[in-house]
């Protein structure tokens, strides 16, 4: 490209020196006949099967071309997945995006836009498309069509449903029970939120009911029923609870050594 750039620009200046022109018309038109001379010249080599320049357009880059595209062009990132996972989700930008289960373990590639997601096989065949979510919750993207009937890989990874963290979240209290049934709304698939919820229950092993219940308590009146936020919640009521217990009367430290006022009356 380079060298038939300079060769037009010497030629076209070469021929365009040795006349005048009043008007940027008149240069345009002088211009228009050089160029199209040089397209319609013979190439010197007689055995080059493309004969002229215009001969090699319409040969060949004419057939070759298409109409541009009616939309506006918009930049595209690629993501590689060597196989789909077992819960046949995505990972993009945070979120993940379904595509259906029957093609587990194979390749696939991720193409993101602005506005949407579309994943394709490992020979670039389009499989789905998504509308992409710049929601910070739910991160699931699931259409109901891509999912194995009665949701056979969570039944697999999770042996327990909704109603048995509902049971075992009551048992701690209302408030725990609350945020457990808030977990378990806070997906358009209730399995999804099962990690979610065997996460928070197993943290509470050899918690006092009454620290997890604070806990959960704050939890609901913030309106944050997650697993991170409980976790700092949890954290925090049971490090009030230790301060507390550490100090006997009138504040002082218990110990053995420690009598207090009462022991000399």
């Amino acid at each position: 490209m380079e060298n038939h750039a300079k060769h037009l620009g010497v030629h076209l200046i070469e021929k365009l020196r040795k006349g005048v022109y009043t008007s940027i018309e008149e240069l345009n038109a002088a211009t228009v006949k050089i160029v199209a001379a040089i397209n319609a010249r013979p190439f010197k080599d007689k055995s080059d099967i493309r004969e002229s320049r215009d001969a090699a357009f319409e040969k060949y880059d004419r057939p070759q071309m298409r109409p541009l595209p009616n939309s506006s062009y918009s930049t595209c990132d690629y993501k590689y997945f060597l196989r789909i996972p077992d819960n046949y989700h995505l990972e993009y930008d945070g979120h993940y995006y379904s595509v259906s289960y029957t093609f587990c373990g194979k390749p696939a590639i991720l193409k993101a836009t602005m506005s949407e997601v579309r994943i394709c096989d490992g020979d670039n065949r389009l499989i789905c498309t998504h509308q992409r979510s710049y929601r910070a919750f739910p991160r699931y993207v699931t259409e109901d069509a891509h999912m194995p009937s009665a949701h056979l890989f969570s039944r697999n990874l999770n042996v327990h449903d909704g109603s048995y963290y509902r049971r075992w979240a009551s048992a701690f209290g209302p408030s725990m029970a609350t945020l457990i049934d808030r977990v378990l709304r806070s997906t358009k698939h209730e399995e999804q939120s099962y990690r979610s919820c065997a996460g928070i229950l197993h943290m509470c092993k050899d918690v006092p009911g009454d620290v997890v219940e604070e806990a959960a308590s704050s939890c609901v009146a913030a309106n944050a029923c997650k697993y991170t936020y409980f976790k700092k919640a949890l954290g925090q009521a049971g490090g009030r609870r230790a301060r507390d217990g550490a100090r006997g009367p009138g504040g002082l430290p218990a110990h053995d050594n420690i009598r207090g006022r009462g022991y000399y009356q």
